[in-house]
């Protein structure tokens, strides 16, 4: 006996009789998607089954071996069912009989009706596919679209704000700010900084709120500064001072850095040994300046007071010839507001005084007397005795003043 069966939404067997048998087919259950499997309220032992779209080759009958033909929404089975299965469905008359003859056609026709429903479905599938890419192409497009827009406005705000902050200051001035993590300060704190040369130190306590840059490479800050102001000169003199962690996350510094980048960047030569040379040169430049203006030295501070009608002087003198000054005689007039001469006198100061080494002197009281009008002190003339004995006599504009 040959039976088929349509499953899942149109529940029905098709089934013919061999003359020496019948055969009986199971209630099946609909079956789940893109799931080729048939269950039953039955107890059936382990089914050998196939999907495809080509014709199912039939297997011959045999008086102990019933097929049974299912047709799902997704494949076209037989079944083999042994006789004491087939018994057990043996009174149920709802399943209708195809004779053996008309089972080969019914086959091919299941099987023509899959191949053109899955014929369908994979072209529509795959339209689908290419409507889905499609799809996802343009909604790429369209996002790329919008980023770039959205990146260029805020490329465009941002340069705003660059431009507006390098309209308001100066690349060299670098802010050193920074606010505390500490939720108890409510003002900005000073990042320490230490030149790693010398001695320089910015302290956290300071209250420098910026300092002038030239460079910043490899994490460390170069710092300038102007040094010096004897007799009107100065020198340079370069402090490479680490960037700290604090300062590193401090908003101002950061805005200062992008806004600044390429100027900040723009001098690699910058590092410890450049420095150093750097200084040495501005140094020993500053000093030949020096001593070309005042070849003797120079006074770096003075003054004088009349109280009680006595006259008491001080000085500090700075030695910038490589001899050394044994003595230092001071020569000076009082005269009153009219310039008229009160008093005429003068001071020596007793060294030794080395080169670039400077010395104090002070006269709380002398010998000297004033009228009540005296006002105004000059000093005259300065008469330095060296260690070997010879003397340099500075008048006018050789007595130089810091």
């Amino acid at each position: 006996m040959v039976c088929f069966a349509t499953l899942p939404l149109t529940l029905s067997l098709v089934s013919s009789f061999c003359a020496w048998s019948q055969t009986f087919v199971l209630s099946f259950l609909p079956i789940l998607l893109a799931v080729d499997t048939v269950a039953s309220d039955y107890a059936l032992p382990a089914i050998g089954a196939r999907s495809g779209l080509a014709p199912i080759r039939l297997c011959p009958c045999r008086a102990n071996n019933k097929k049974l033909y299912v047709a799902t929404a997704y494949g076209n089975y037989v079944i083999e069912l042994t006789e004491s299965k087939a018994k057990l469905v043996k009174k149920d008359k709802s399943i209708p009989q195809v004779k053996d003859k008309d089972i080969d056609a019914l086959v091919l026709s299941v099987n023509k009706s899959l191949d053109e429903k899955f014929a369908r479905y994979n072209l529509e599938r795959e339209q689908f596919i290419a409507d889905s890419i499609d799809n996802a192409r343009e909604q790429a497009r369209l996002a790329a679209i919008e980023k770039a827009r959205l990146d260029s406005i805020e490329k465009a705000r941002k340069q705003g704000d660059l431009n507006r902050y390098r309209s308001m200051h100066n690349w060299h001035w670098l802010p050193i700010k920074y606010k505390p993590k500490d939720r108890y300060s409510y003002s900005d704190k000073t990042a320490e900084l230490q030149c790693t040369l010398c001695d320089k130190k910015i302290s956290s306590y300071s209250s420098v709120d910026s300092i002038y840059v030239v460079a910043i490479n490899n994490d460390t800050i170069y710092s300038m500064e102007s040094k010096g102001g004897e007799l009107g000169l100065s020198y340079l003199e370069v402090h490479p001072y680490k960037i700290p962690s604090e300062l590193k996350t401090s908003e101002k510094y950061l805005e200062h850095i992008e806004a600044y980048q390429d100027s900040l960047s723009s001098k690699p030569q910058y590092n410890a040994e450049f420095a150093k040379d750097f200084n040495s040169y501005c140094l020993v430049n500053f000093i030949e300046k020096l001593q070309k203006a005042a070849p003797y030295g120079y006074f770096n501070e003075w003054g004088w007071d009349d109280e009680f009608s006595t006259i008491s002087f001080n000085f500090n003198y700075m030695n910038l010839n490589k001899r050394t000054i044994k003595y230092i005689d001071v020569y000076w007039k009082v005269t009153n507001g009219v310039g008229d001469v009160r008093k005429t006198g003068h001071f020596k100061g007793t060294g030794p005084l080395e080169q670039f080494e400077s010395a104090s002197w002070n006269w709380d009281y002398s010998s000297y007397y004033v009228a009540g009008d005296a006002s105004n002190m000059e000093i005259t003339k300065v008469i330095i005795t060296y260690m070997n004995g010879q003397q340099q006599v500075l008048t006018g504009k050789q007595i130089k003043f810091n």
